[in-house]
């Protein structure tokens, strides 16, 4: 029995529906359904049922006995994790920053020392998380605020969503690797040799599949996948690898000549927003209100060059 089951079984009973639980904590109806029959499974029985006249979904009987349980659980959970924030603290405030990847890397960085500056008092908890996990965590209370990728659904009337700046993918490798060098090559000229990309079920994936479908090609298989950012690095170091992959999470090994960008033909590559998330109808505190202002001043001051398509 994990504590997001709990969670997300509260979020229906509370809502009445799959649809507007699923709303709450920014998952899928889909999801809140598996974790729900996860959880019925682990008790031995049904939990949530239709009403008998209407369609609101309400606990069964097992649903009922669960009911405050699950409630004094997730209050013992967040009672615990406020005296852990104390301790840890030293009676400081807490401001908890969700980031996917790219944010945690090229972005935050640049906005800590000045943040600390004017907010001293205050300690800092930057924890790295795909999208979707930002968003659940966002959403639930986790984090204060979010900066990641632009899901690819909209984030949910919960969340109030600004976009900061753009990205866009690009196919990378050494120096060292075959491929670095040469002048501009055909999709089908990759497919033969080894990938590491981020993955799987992410943008990455999603769009190199897309490139090559749209080439008519098969998609790359020689793929090893992974969703740390360190690892794909230094596996590209050792010039074994290509890879496909954000611009602006690699940009400082471009620009360092650590890894080269090899000039494929392809259409213009589509974008998507990194965004801030808060939610909605809950105002930022004067110190989020804060970072939230250096974050966008941060982003106006990337490079805005969008790469030369390679027709």
């Amino acid at each position: 029995m994990e504590i997001r089951q709990l969670q997300h079984f509260l979020a229906v009973v509370e809502t009445g529906s799959f649809h507007a639980a699923a709303e709450r904590v920014n998952r899928t109806q889909q999801a809140i359904s598996r974790s729900i029959k996860c959880l019925e499974q682990e008790c031995g029985g049904r939990l949530l049922q239709r009403e008998a006249r209407g369609r609101r979904v309400v606990p069964t009987q097992f649903g009922l006995m669960l009911l405050p349980r699950a409630q004094a659980i997730l209050a013992e959970v967040k009672d615990f994790q406020g005296q852990m924030e104390n301790l840890m603290g030293s009676g400081r405030k807490l401001v908890r920053i969700g980031a996917a990847p790219t944010a945690a890397r090229i972005l935050v960085p640049t906005v800590l020392p000045r943040f600390r500056e004017q907010w001293p008092e205050h300690r800092v908890q930057i924890l790295r998380h795909v999208t979707h996990v930002a968003l659940e965590r966002l959403g639930s209370g986790v984090y204060d605020i979010a900066v990641v990728d632009a899901p690819l659904e909209a984030p949910g009337p919960a969340f109030e969503a600004e976009p900061l700046f753009e990205d866009w993918h690009v196919f990378v490798a050494a120096p060292g690797h075959p491929l670095a060098g040469r002048g501009p090559l055909p999709p089908a000229a990759l497919l033969e040799h080894d990938w590491i990309c981020l993955g799987p079920f992410c943008r990455s994936r999603l769009h190199l599949n897309a490139d090559y479908e749209r080439a008519g090609l098969a998609v790359p298989g020689h793929i090893v996948e992974t969703t740390g950012i360190e690892l794909t690095l230094r596996e590209l170091s050792s010039g074994r690898y290509l890879s496909f992959i954000p611009w602006r999470l690699v940009s400082e090994e471009l620009e360092s000549g650590a890894l080269v960008e090899l000039p494929v033909e392809r259409p213009d590559p589509p974008r998507w927003p990194t965004i801030l998330l808060s939610r909605k109808n809950e105002p930022l505190a004067p110190a989020l209100a804060s970072l939230a202002e250096l974050l966008r001043e941060a982003s106006a001051a990337l490079p805005a060059g969008p790469p030369r398509a390679i027709t």
